[in-house]
């Protein structure tokens, strides 16, 4: 079986997942950081975080169009979906004393519930797309 048509395909779907993520982020900038002075770490953690993780979004993006870089973007999004759907089961299993949510879009109106079973789900997909680049 030949996986290059299945890599393609969860290569496009993270390319499309990381862009929406970041961009909803950078052009709701302003609602985005206030989120994330009110997350459960450090407000100066939240100032940097606010510019950092649409940046590594972005360079993720970069990583999964080159071939040649493919395969550590396929990484870097299994990391960073796995960081966040670690948060979000924080959120869900109450380990947090305030739950708020500093994501944008779509996944800004799910409920808690809801967003940690489509995050373990799009985590699961950048696994795929690991095991299926190592072949």
């Amino acid at each position: 079986m030949n996986p290059q048509p299945f890599i393609i395909i969860i290569t496009g779907f993270l390319i499309l997942l990381w862009a929406y993520a970041s961009l909803s982020k950078v052009f709701n900038f302003y609602k985005f950081k206030q989120a994330m002075l009110t997350q459960v770490f450090p407000r100066w953690v939240g100032k940097i975080f606010s510019y950092l993780v649409p940046l590594v979004e972005l360079v993720i993006i970069v990583l999964l169009v080159l071939p040649d870089t493919r395969l550590l973007g396929m990484y870097a999004s299994l990391f960073l979906m796995g960081l966040f759907t670690l948060y979000v089961g924080g959120a869900v299993f109450q380990i947090y004393e305030r739950h708020p949510c500093a994501c944008g879009g779509l996944f800004a109106r799910m409920g808690w519930y809801k967003h940690f079973k489509v995050n373990i789900v799009l985590t699961f997909i950048a696994l795929a797309g690991v095991i299926l680049m190592q072949l």
